[in-house]
């Protein structure tokens, strides 16, 4: 029966692109038409199970064909009708998503018009924000999400038009609790044992106190907390720098100038004036989200990949651009050098999608350790 299932879903679909602008085809169906539900509840585009959907669709039996109308590539096609009681024509639309799309908004239309008052949101997300939340996630709940079993379902022969719909449904809930599984394994797998590498190849870490988090900034205190969040290694100008681990790019801050020094704030200062501070002098900037759910912040960027964007997946070891002063307040500064800090992620499970200076907010790995203890972490995180 499963398999019946997935042919009758997944085979016979055509793509419908609705490419009309006119505003004469917008029209109200004055509550005749109505998408009255979507089977699956975490429609997920661009992905090979959850990608899909199978909608129910009441109209009068005069209206000139059925076509779903999305901004979205989609495949679609009707799977069966038949007439109520009260004379309107029940659909049943297979809907399919072989892209990814982050909106999901969809109405119905005709051969002639678009009916506005047929606005239906599909429940779901996009893949990115799925893996954006359950990287914000903690080992204990990513465990708990793993191993949760899908449910079983009766293989009995569906008779009625309701237990047909249920039986896909629950198909469908199966396939999400499965596809979340798969998803916790996954991050929780790259967790497992992981160590970052150097973020600019062929340098080691440094080994001087002055260049590790915790190193004093007096010079700073003015303006910031006056302490060090980072590592500092030594390059010449120019040099490349990369991903230190798998991970997604959330944060690009290009084209710095020295202009950005004039919205230094330095009278009666609050802790976020002093985060604020210091993202000026880290100055065009790259973050990078680890699968562990670190962010890593490079700093003093003289020129960024173009092969990056925000939202781009990178594998360790990918170049994201290269060495430079940018953000230091001496244009004849010799000691080039990557600053980068690894910002530890609290895994607050009020905040899946935090904003920049909530994550400034967060503790920096090696805040509040002695030297010894610093350099005892970086043999923990790093290989």
């Amino acid at each position: 029966m499963q398999k019946k299932f997935h042919l009758l879903v997944f085979l016979g679909a055509f793509i419908f692109p609705f490419t009309l602008h006119s505003t004469d085809i917008y029209k109200s169906s004055d509550g005749q038409i109505r998408i009255h539900t979507s089977l699956n509840t975490h429609v997920i585009p661009g992905n090979p199970k959850l990608g899909n959907t199978v909608l129910i669709v009441s109209s009068p039996t005069n209206l000139k064909g059925i076509n779903i109308v999305t901004p979205c590539e989609h495949h679609e096609s009707v799977l069966y009708k038949k007439q109520t009681e009260s004379g309107k024509i029940l659909s049943v639309i297979s809907l399919s998503f072989p892209t990814s799309c982050e909106t999901t908004d969809i109405r119905v239309g005709d051969i002639e018009s678009i009916f506005t008052d047929t606005i239906f949101s599909l429940p779901g997300k996009s893949f990115s924000k799925i893996e954006n939340d359950f990287i914000n996630t903690d080992d204990i709940e990513l465990l708990s999400i793993m191993r949760e079993q899908p449910t079983i379902i009766s293989e009995n022969i569906k008779t009625t038009f309701v237990e047909k719909l249920q039986y896909i449904q629950s198909l469908y809930k199966n396939l999400y609790i499965s596809f979340r599984s798969d998803l916790a394994q996954s991050i929780l797998h790259n967790r497992n044992n992981m160590k970052y590498i150097s973020p600019v190849p062929g340098y080691n870490l440094p080994k001087s106190s002055s260049l590790i988090p915790g190193a004093n900034r007096g010079y700073r205190k003015d303006t910031t907390d006056g302490v060090h969040h980072g590592w500092d290694i030594l390059a010449p100008l120019g040099t490349p720098v990369q991903a230190l681990f798998k991970g997604k790019i959330i944060r690009i801050k290009a084209n710095w100038n020295w202009n950005e020094f004039n919205n230094l704030k330095k009278e009666n200062l609050t802790k976020d004036d002093e985060l604020r501070n210091l993202d000026i002098f880290r100055g065009n900037q790259v973050w990078l989200q680890t699968m562990d759910g670190n962010i890593i912040f490079y700093s003093h960027l003289s020129k960024i990949s173009p092969d990056i964007v925000v939202g781009s997946s990178v594998e360790a070891g990918i170049y994201l651009g290269n060495i430079g002063i940018s953000g230091v307040p001496d244009k004849n500064y010799k000691d080039i050098h990557l600053h980068f800090e690894v910002q530890k992620n609290p895994f607050q499970k009020d905040m899946k999608n935090p904003t920049d200076l909530e994550i400034m907010r967060w503790d920096y790995v090696g805040k509040s350790l002695n030297r010894g203890e610093v350099f005892a972490k970086m043999q923990e995180i790093f290989e």
